[in-house]
């Protein structure tokens, strides 16, 4: 049975401990640990002291610490980020310490006017090469430690669109280096995207997987809604990623206003009630 994943996101705002024991209440079994209320991710220190905290808490609540997010990965063009990419190098060997096996994460290129962040849509070949170059400085130290590290599918990223983010995998030839893949994000960057079609693309590459839904409108998107409802047919998508092979973890987000424990419910009992009819 495939393992089910609470994202630390759905719970933003509130208690570490509130966010495990509901995990442990409605049936999932490891949590992604996110920024909770009491839970400071931003520096390797902070990271190391909220793992502590979090590893006793998944213990007492009978959950794994499946992930953590900590970014963003910094690309150097010249060197210029060597301080936070030495900080990000320090954030694997803890997970090593901790026995956390996926690094959930994204890259940060700035454009070389220094303002914003490089997305797909504009990224060229130097672009490219710089993220290589820091993939491979940083990927060998996550192999060492044999922490996976998983670029997510996300907005204002050089990896916002599926065909770049496999095109960053694809070019590190470390299996060490994987994408997770975040479906939602994909069509907000790409309404037209074929989501099947790119989950069988990304075959063996994808190492982790972001669930949540999303309705596309003319005007935006919404994604105040559970994951039974939307423009994304997960009975399909779990087809889709058991035909490609994976076998990780389904990780649940929930991203939108309200009570996160109505949505947190209705999507583990969703969710596992789909993986089950696929056979995952």
């Amino acid at each position: 049975m495939a393992e089910l994943c609470l994202v630390g996101y759905t719970y933003r705002g509130y208690p570490m401990r509130y966010a495990f024991e509901r995990a442990q209440a409605f049936g999932f079994q490891a949590v992604e640990l996110r920024d909770f209320e009491d839970c400071d991710l931003s520096t390797p220190k902070r990271a190391a002291e909220s793992l502590e905290r979090a590893a006793e808490l998944a213990g007492s609540c009978g959950l794994a610490l499946r992930s953590l997010f900590y970014g963003p990965l910094p690309v150097s063009r010249e060197r210029e980020r060597a301080a936070e990419e030495a900080a990000y190098e320090k954030v694997i060997a803890t997970l090593a310490e901790w026995r956390v096996p996926i690094l959930h994460t994204r890259l940060s290129l700035r454009r070389r006017s220094g303002v914003g962040e490089v997305v797909a849509a504009e990224a060229d070949e130097d672009d490219y090469r710089a993220v290589q170059e820091t993939l491979r400085r940083v990927v060998p130290m996550a192999e060492a430690c044999r922490v996976r590290i998983a670029l997510e599918t996300h907005m204002d990223t050089i990896h916002d669109a599926a065909a770049s983010q496999l095109r960053i995998v694809s070019e590190c030839d470390s299996p060490w280096l994987t994408a997770s893949l975040d479906f939602a994000n994909m069509l907000i960057t790409n309404p037209r995207e074929p989501l099947w079609e790119t989950i069988q693309a990304f075959g063996p590459r994808i190492g982790y997987t972001h669930c949540k839904n999303v309705k596309l409108s003319p005007t935006g998107y919404d994604w105040n809604l559970p994951l039974r409802y939307g423009d994304i047919n997960y009975f399909r998508v779990l087809q889709a990623l058991r035909s490609a092979g994976y076998s990780g973890p389904l990780a649940i987000e929930y991203c939108g206003t309200g009570d996160p424990d109505v949505f947190a419910e209705e999507d583990a009992r969703y969710l596992s009630g789909l993986a089950a009819r696929v056979g995952m």
